[in-house]
């Protein structure tokens, strides 16, 4: 079976004036259709720099990125980057991101109605996922009414409302206290095994690595 991901010799180098810092060093795995990955390791180890990667937010130095049988660090256009980030990648930060000015409803209709859904589906998907995480309450709150693990929650759905090929998150409960982290991982991991969406996580937290089927340890830019 092919895998859903694969990352071959992953390189990637900042420079600040005549320093150049190696943050990855030929880094390769893969990752299947389904399966819910953390990956571990120290500040600076490279973590948010891999995702960014995956994600297609940068580009590395050598070696090559495939997903969904799609390579996507060498000839491809910005144009086809900007598709594949809103078809195939579903993004969850450590802030939430969510549009002050819009609705939770509205805001987690955003990504369809960015792919060209009709109003009405749209809006009838946002509110079967918001309802699903736990905020069929909120949908006419605007984020500001809402809590802070709420407002997670709500960008969670907003990832996943489109059913991207792949889920990216990068410390997503970084914020959070105990009982939100506690929910939010209980949301995460619920939707990830009923829709067997395929989730990479960076995480320092153990309580949410060990909600993951699978853990890499990243560590002076290298897996472990």
């Amino acid at each position: 079976m092919q895998p859903l991901l694969a990352v071959r010799e992953l390189h990637k180098s900042y420079h600040d004036g005549e320093i150049r810092a190696e943050v990855l060093k030929g880094i390769s795995f893969t990752v299947n259709a389904g399966e819910f990955v953390a990956i571990q390791g120290p500040s600076g180890a490279g973590k948010s720099t891999l995702l960014n990667l995956l994600g297609a937010l940068d580009k590395p130095d050598s070696g090559t990125i495939e997903v969904d049988g799609r390579t996507i660090t060498s000839a491809i256009t910005e144009q086809e980057i900007d598709l594949f980030r809103r078809d195939k990648v579903g993004f969850v930060f450590q802030n939430h991101y969510l549009l002050q000015e819009f609705t939770v409803l509205e805001n987690v209709m955003l990504p369809l109605r960015v792919q060209g859904i009709p109003k009405e589906q749209a809006m009838a998907a946002a509110a079967e996922i918001l309802n699903r995480v736990g905020l069929g309450h909120r949908l006419q709150h605007l984020p500001s009414q809402i809590s802070g693990g709420e407002s997670q929650r709500a960008a969670f759905a907003r990832a996943v409302v489109k059913k991207p090929a792949l889920i990216l998150a990068d410390e997503p409960t970084g914020n959070l206290d105990s009982e939100n982290r506690a929910k939010f991982i209980e949301v995460l991991s619920a939707l990830q095994e009923q829709d067997q969406l395929t989730v990479i996580v960076v995480t320092h937290e153990q309580e949410l690595a060990q909600a993951a089927s699978r853990r890499l340890h990243l560590r002076d830019g290298q897996l472990g």
